[in-house]
């Protein structure tokens, strides 16, 4: 699919961002390349999520961290097209439940950012 030397130099740019993440940094970006595409995105969140996925259902991951790992791709995905809607009954009514799954994931996210000044 891609050369190890690619994958590799991706690979040390999500470290260099993670040191400055963990260092209360926020790495200056660079201007705008044109390489990525909506649909780009959208393949990678979901070959992520199948990858995920395959290593939490073999039990290489722990079902509450496969859990929670699936949860914050679900919220990139929204950002990038919304998630379709996820029905479920509430007093006898179906309803959407993903708004409040996200709202209740987005919340958290702005509550550690809010008390740890880690932006991402």
């Amino acid at each position: 699919m891609n050369s190890p030397t690619t994958s590799n130099r991706l690979y040390g740019m999500m470290q260099f961002l993670l040191a400055h993440y963990a260092n209360h940094q926020v790495p200056e970006a660079a201007a705008e390349r044109g390489v990525v595409d909506q649909q780009d995105a959208l393949d990678a969140v979901l070959s992520l999520a199948g990858f995920l996925d395959a290593n939490t259902q073999a039990g290489r991951i722990p079902a509450n961290d496969g859990e929670h790992m699936a949860s914050m791709l679900m919220v990139i995905r929204e950002y990038i097209r919304p998630l379709p809607v996820g029905e479920v009954e509430r007093e006898g009514a179906a309803v959407d439940g993903v708004t409040p799954d996200l709202r209740e994931m987005v919340d958290a996210l702005r509550t550690v950012r809010d008390e740890t000044d880690m932006r991402g």
